[in-house]
């Protein structure tokens, strides 16, 4: 697998700032060739092929974290740093506010952890900030499903979220590596995943799912990659591997090389191969799961 072009997304000139700004917020779109980025107070969205332009909207405050709504066309759901949680429409070009924090001078710097969770069942957003105890549901489109906070089951500060992309389950982790599974219409909890106290964990960095298998992938801030199969109701631990002594930052399943991409806070990008089961009735060795690729 090779380069064969290179595409320069241009940002300069946005909103006409007397110094250029650095893009601190991006987004690929599920299942088309588009790029939305933001700098500064705007969102803009490239044709991510020939690295041209196509639309810009002003938000109004940088955005922390971003992504593109799995319900809409082209719509993405932006947390800001003055905490307000909006909708940007490139389609429509507008932007409304889907909800507002609760207090008017709260604010979260642009390098700050913030957590979203899209479901592409519901049009509906879960966010929390970093190690707090609590997740907020709210609607992503105008008029929709008024903000609720979720009461978790447990007295723990909560390190990331993430939603199933087929099933209504919404994934909190917590620290110390715990992690919840829970109905996205009811909010019971349908299973927890946790490792026994040999293996110590410091809490879920980055989550990725098999495209048809029921497998998920943890990637731990303590720099473990994790593989769990949750087809059954008491899901299992199937495979392990410890890639570094840094959080891992993002976790990706690459359906055309059928391997597992880890990213590393230090910038280490690396490749593993899953094994193929090859008795269906016996889960995977735990510790030869993973093979660098």
């Amino acid at each position: 697998m090779e380069w064969s072009t290179i595409q320069h997304l241009d940002l300069r000139h946005v909103g006409r700032e007397a110094k250029p700004l650095q893009p601190h917020a991006a987004a690929f779109h599920p299942n088309q060739a588009l790029i939305a980025a933001a700098v500064g107070k705007y969102i803009i969205e490239f044709d991510a092929l020939t690295g041209s332009k196509i639309s810009t909207i002003d938000i109004g405050s940088p955005a922390v974290r971003m992504s593109y709504s799995p319900t809409s066309g082209h719509v993405v759901i932006a947390i800001l740093e003055d905490c307000t949680i909006r909708s940007c429409d490139f389609d429509a070009e507008q932007t409304c506010v889907l909800h507002s924090p609760e207090k008017k001078m709260e604010r979260v710097s642009s390098d700050a952890e913030v957590h979203m969770a899209l479901t592409p069942l519901q049009p509906v957003v879960f966010f929390g900030f970093h190690k707090r105890m609590s997740v907020t549901v709210v609607g992503t489109v105008e008029g929709g499903r008024s903000p609720t906070k979720i009461k978790t089951d447990l007295k723990k500060p909560i390190v990331n979220l993430f939603c199933h992309p087929r099933l209504p389950v919404l994934y909190v982790a917590y620290a110390e590596g715990l992690i919840r599974a829970y109905n996205i219409h009811t909010y019971a909890v349908l299973y927890t995943l946790q490792l026994d106290n040999t293996i110590k964990l410091l809490g879920a960095g980055a989550f990725a799912f098999h495209p048809t298998l029921e497998w998920l992938f943890v990637g731990d801030r303590r720099g473990t990659l994790l593989a769990w199969d949750v087809s059954t109701e008491r899901p299992t631990m199937i495979g392990i591997i410890q890639v570094g002594s840094q959080p891992i930052t993002s976790v990706a399943w690459l359906p055309a090389l059928r391997l597992v991409a880890t990213l590393s806070k230090d910038g280490a990008l690396q490749v593993w191969k899953t094994r193929v089961v090859l008795n269906p009735n016996r889960a995977p060795m735990q510790a030869n799961f993973f093979e660098a690729a």
